[in-house]
This record gives structure tokens, C-alpha cells and sequence, in this order.
């Protein structure tokens, strides 16, 4: 089930919220965890009930793992890690049905192995451990969350009580993630629909509007996803991290990756980059095992070639900028200790330095030469994300870059013409317009484009808007603009990873 569901939205989600708090009201205990967990396999379930075969045996082998690892003397983690990652590789490329969000709880559990083996892991129940990997708002597209922020939440459930305003901020991300997923990914994903099929027909505007609309819809799609899974989890009183936080207005890819799937990339952190040696081992292993990690990141989201092009480009430029900081911060530290401005510099580094100027307004512009230049990289890097195989994905490149300039197509154009809004354009008679069929298109792509570049995400909306009558309106409007629009609305990107 799809949280942009009237199903979810209308059924499970308010039946699940009333008898979650009314058995608080009566003491809760492990009632709770059961009301909890059977809501997230009926979650799972309404995709293809077959599904939780796999999403079972996978809980019931890692679960005997875990009872083995937690004996003295019991080494059984590399057989652990290697039956999910045997799991992993059968329901992405053997399965004859998709299994939904296999990545992300077969992630989490080898995260949990790791952790016990290492004993990290606090004493907790058997029920626990199933809620911590069923949770039904992080189940299918993350947020990665580890069992060190989730676990202790589950074992205090029963001191949850309901609070309005937090339930009323969680509503807020909730419609804003919706929002992001209906009214903005789904116009921008018809878009790119219609240019991966057309490709041979394509002119170099067509080409780029697809590349841009792939950027800003897969941002949309999936922060929305994390938006409504946070949004959600918030109504039941238990906290999701964070896993975006307006990556495109990063300067540098480091500044980017630190934005983006932000638990995915802790996550390789923590058990793939500190593992292999991490900075330790000196910078030319250092940069190795960086390019190691995005490596893996392009495995994880898929074994095709377009996916290991996708994650090396993201690692080339990662590596090199490491460089440029590395010998950056050389340069900066030996000049510490040389005499500057007229002052010297004593040996314990406390000599003062002549006050410096303000910062010149050409360290703005600098600033918004390396954001663009960055979306514009990692744009072109999306484009082997998303074609199907490296030829169609060199094919939109050639396009885009030829430079051969012609009109919009009027079919690419008319992805962008909602209906509510083209209603409008007929009825001023812009329609009639030798180019009012273009004008939705600018106005939507310029539109998507300042929310991502320039806006307060939508965390920090929720978390800092006061509730008021006029806002209680404008989350209502939207609401109801979102819901007029779900028919037709296809599933999450990430739903395939």
C-alpha cells in the first residue's frame, strides 16, 4: 500500500491512529507492538500478500542469527551478512514479483548483526526487533534508521500520550510530502516518461527539459516519500531521522552527499568506509575506499552498468574534491605557522592577526557558480540512473549537448499543462498564442526549480509553523488539491531499490 493512497489515507491510516491511542489510553503494554506490527504487514501485504514470505523468512533467519550471535564465542556474522546479501540478490533478480523495499529492510537488519556482534546493541525483546524492522512509515523506502534511535522508543511505547501539536506538525509534513509526490513529482515524471520513450525524436530543449525533470522529480518523489513517513510516524509519537535536507543547494558534492539520502550515507559510513580503513590508513587508501563506497552505492540502488556509471561519476568528483580540500587544508596549515599581516605567530599559535575585511560580494556569486555548476553534474550523472542502458543514456547526452536548437515539442510541453491550469490559460485565450502551450511548462519547471534552490524544506515548515486558521486553510486546500489529483498517480521510484 502506497502512503498517496485513498486507502491509506482515508482507511488504514485513521483506524490505525484511533486504536493506537485508545490502547494507550488503556495501558497500552505489548498490545501496542502487536496492533503495530499487524498494521505494517497488512501495509506490506496489500502490494502482493506472496511478499511477506520473503519479508518473513528474512526476520526468522537473521532473528535464530542474532539468538547465536548473542552466545559467547559464537562467530556466525559473515554467514549472517552473506544469507541477506544472498536474499538481497534473489528478490532483485530472481523473484517473479518485485519485492518491495527489500534493500532497505535487509539493510537494516545486517546493520543490526553487525551492531550485536560488536555488542552494541542494548538487551531488548524479541517483539521489539520485529516492530524495529516491520515499522510500517520506514518499511519500503527508508529512512534508514538504526535500532540506536528506534529501539528505545519501541520499548517505551506505552509512555507515548497524544499531543496536538505535534500530531498537528506531523500532519503538516505529512501534506507536504504529499504534495511533493502528486502535485509536482507525478507532473515532472510525465515529463520524463514521454522523453525516455521518445529519445530518437528529441531536440536538444527537449533533451534538457527531460534531464532538469528528472532532477527535480526524483528529489521530489523521494523526499516526499521520507516527508510522509516521518509526517506519519510523528502521529504515533515516534521520531524517523532525517534523510534530506535541500541537497541541491549544496556548493560541492561532499556538501551534497551529506544532504541526500543522508541514512543511506551513514550507513556506508559506518559499515563499509570505517570498516576498510576509513582515513586511517593515509589518503591514497583513504580515496580508495571512497571510490569502494560509491561503488557499492551504485550496487545498492541497482547491477546494471548505467547504476556502477551513475555511482563512479559521484565518486570521481567526490575524490577530487577531497584532493582539492586535502591540499587546501595543507596550504592553510602551513601558512599558520609562517608570519602574516605583520604579526608574528608565536610557537603555541595564539598570535593575534590583523582584523580582515568583510567577505566581498563576488564570495556569493563564487557561491552560486559551484551550486550550479554542482545540480548541473549531478544532473548529467542522473541521466545513467535513469536510462534504461548506457546507449539511451549517451543518446540523451549527444542530444542535450549538440546544441542544435528548435522549438519545444508541443507532446513535451503538454506533460507540464495540468488541468486546473490549462482550464485557466483557455479561458484568458493564451491557448490561441503562438506559444501559449509553453507557457505551463517555463512557469512549472521555474517554479520546482526556486522550491528546491531557494525554499525552506519541508521539515522546516512543519517543525517552525504556527497553527492558525489561515494556515489550518492553506494545509486544507492543499490537502484536498492533492487528494482531487491521485487517480492516475504512480508508485515511488525507490520503491524498485
Amino acid at each position: 500500500m502506497a502512503f498517496n493512497s485513498n486507502g491509506f489515507i482515508f482507511l488504514l491510516l485513521p483506524v490505525c491512529l484511533a486504536v493506537y491511542y485508545l490502547l494507550l489510553r488503556k495501558g497500552g503494554g505489548n498490545r501496542i507492538k502487536y496492533w503495530l506490527i499487524m498494521i505494517s504487514l497488512v501495509f506490506y501485504a496489500a502490494a502482493s500478500p506472496w511478499l511477506l514470505l520473503w519479508l518473513g523468512a528474512s526476520i526468522l533467519v537473521n532473528r535464530l542469527f542474532l539468538l547465536r550471535l548473542s552466545r559467547p564465542g559464537k562467530k556466525l556474522l559473515v554467514p549472517a551478512v552473506l544469507f541477506n546479501l544472498l536474499l538481497l540478490c534473489g528478490g532483485r533478480f530472481f523473484s517473479t514479483v518485485p519485492v518491495l523495499g527489500i534493500s532497505f529492510f535487509t539493510f537494516q537488519q545486517i546493520s543490526f548483526l553487525i551492531d550485536s556482534y560488536r555488542g552494541e546493541v542494548e538487551e531488548y525483546h524479541g517483539l521489539d526487533y520485529i516492530l524495529f524492522v516491520l515499522y510500517f512509515p520506514k518499511l519500503l523506502q527508508g529512512p534508514l534508521a538504526p535500532h540506536r534511535e528506534l529501539m528505545p522508543q519501541f520499548k517505551h511505547l506505552s509512555h507515548i500520550r497524544f499531543e496536538a501539536e505535534r500530531f498537528y506538525r506531523g500532519l503538516i509534513l505529512f501534506v507536504l510530502g504529499l504534495a511533493k509526490k502528486v502535485l509536482l513529482a507525478e507532473t515532472l515524471g510525465q515529463a520524463v516518461d514521454y522523453g525516455y520513450a521518445s529519445l530518437a525524436s528529441l531536440n536538444t530543449a527537449d533533451a534538457l527539459i527531460v534531464m532538469l525533470s528528472f532532477s527535480l522529480q526524483l528529489y521530489f518523489d523521494f523526499s516526499g516519500y521520507c516527508d510522509m513517513a516521518m509526517g506519519v510516524s510523528r502521529m504515533f509519537g515516534i521520531a524517523l531521522p532525517v534523510n534530506f535536507d535541500s541537497p541541491y543547494q549544496a556548493a560541492d558534492i561532499i556538501g551534497f552527499w551529506k544532504r541526500w539520502h543522508m541514512t543511506l550515507t551513514r550507513f556506508l559510513t559506518q559499515y563499509v568506509y570505517i570498516p576498510l580503513g576509513g582515513n586511517r590508513l593515509g589518503k591514497g587508501k583513504m580515496y580508495r575506499n571512497l571510490l569502494l563506497v560509491f561503488f557499492i552505492s551504485g550496487l545498492w540502488h541497482g547491477t546494471g552498468l548505467t547504476f556502477i556509471v551513475w555511482g563512479m561519476t559521484h565518486g570521481f568528483l567526490y575524490v577530487v574534491t577531497r584532493m582539492w580540500q586535502d591540499a587546501r587544508d595543507s596550504r592553510q596549515n602551513a601558512a599558520k605557522n609562517r608570519p602574516a599581516d605583520g604579526n608574528i605567530r608565536r610557537a603555541d599559535g595564539t598570535g593575534k592577526k590583523n582584523a580582515t575585511a568583510a567577505e566581498p560580494p563576488r564570495h556569493k556569486i563564487l557561491l552560486l557558480l559551484k551550486t550550479a555548476g554542482l545540480f548541473i553534474y549531478v544532473t548529467i550523472a542522473w541521466v545513467f540512473f535513469r536510462a534504461p542502458s548506457l546507449p539511451d543514456a549517451f543518446l540523451l547526452l549527444k542530444t542535450a549537448f549538440r546544441f542544435q536548437w528548435q522549438r519545444v515539442g508541443r507532446q513535451l510541453a503538454a506533460c507540464f499543462n495540468m488541468d486546473e491550469f490549462w482550464y485557466m490559460i483557455k479561458v484568458i485565450r493564451l491557448d490561441r498564442w503562438e506559444y501559449g502551450h509553453y507557457v505551463l511548462t517555463f512557469l512549472f519547471l521555474i517554479t520546482a526549480s526556486l522550491i528546491v534552490f531557494k525554499a525552506k524544506n519541508a521539515l522546516w515548515i512543519a517543525d517552525r509553523y504556527r497553527p492558525g486558521i489561515t494556515g489550518a486553510l492553506i494545509l486544507a486546500g492543499l490537502f484536498g488539491w492533492c487528494v482531487i489529483s491521485l487517480s492516475g498517480v504512480s508508485t515511488f521510484l525507490y520503491l524498485n531499490f
